[in-house]
């Protein structure tokens, strides 16, 4: 085990530990997109899970947006590779939308709209299988580009949380990745050879959030080495003496 890979499963340990993400003999319903951070969400679990004495259950996930585009690419491959290589079961799920849903008509189809399908169908599931935990591959850079969103279209100060419990029922959903950065991801996907398909949505390129993040943060970042980890954490210090308290729950 490289350098690199052993300091970022350090740092998903420690936001596993800091949050109070994950209790032993839980199931966790793992959002499985094909792109490189659900794939190696599901990687760097499956090698915590080994070191442990008390397990918890992972089960991936993976909504097919047939409402959307087929983004159904190399199912079977991604399926051998969780269920063989890393021992987590996957099932594939098709979203099932009310009839006056916009995301039905083509007009409506948004990154926001379609997050919101895809959680709903996953909530479902926990009741399914017991699950108290939606795990998603949010890493650092996504959760300071939602914030520029949040205040440059929403105009409000609001964090893209690394733990949310959902005020109704029993489900949390945490991002064990916030501590890592996206580049050091797609070095380590590569690096171990994990199968992931880059995006293929239509919109994808062209969303605010690509905007933010390439024009905006990255381009500061080529300044100002530390940008993204600075304001990242000064987020986070925010985040938990706001919700700390009251369990996270927002």
């Amino acid at each position: 085990m490289g350098n690199l890979e052993k300091k970022m499963k350090r740092l998903v340990k420690n936001a596993l530990y800091d949050f109070n993400m994950i209790q032993p003999g839980e199931t966790v319903l793992l959002g499985v997109s094909w792109g490189k951070d659900s794939m190696f969400l599901g990687y760097i679990l499956s090698e915590i899970r080994k070191e442990i004495k008390e397990k918890f259950e992972i089960r991936g996930v993976y909504i097919f947006k047939e409402f959307l585009i087929d983004c159904d690419i190399q199912f079977e491959e991604k399926r051998k590779y969780f269920e063989d290589v890393l021992g987590i079961p996957l099932e594939r799920v098709n979203i099932q939308l009310p009839e006056d849903s916009k995301l039905n008509d083509g007009v409506g189809q948004s990154c926001q709209r379609c997050a919101y399908a895809r959680r709903i169908a996953m909530m479902k599931l926990c009741q399914k299988y017991g699950a108290t935990k939606i795990c998603f591959g949010h890493h650092m850079d996504d959760i300071v580009v939602t914030t520029f969103m949040n205040m440059i279209q929403g105009r409000k100060l609001k964090i893209m949380p690394l733990v949310n419990k959902m005020s109704k029922g029993d489900v949390t959903f945490i991002r064990p990745m916030a501590y890592l950065r996206e580049k050091d991801i797609l070095k380590m996907v590569q690096k171990l050879e994990i199968p992931y398909s880059p995006c293929s949505c239509p919109v994808g390129e062209t969303t605010m959030r690509n905007k933010i993040k390439k024009e905006i943060i990255w381009k500061n970042e080529e300044v100002l080495p530390d940008y993204v980890e600075n304001i990242f954490w000064a987020l986070v210090k925010d985040f938990k003496e706001k919700y700390e308290s009251c369990g996270y729950s927002m």
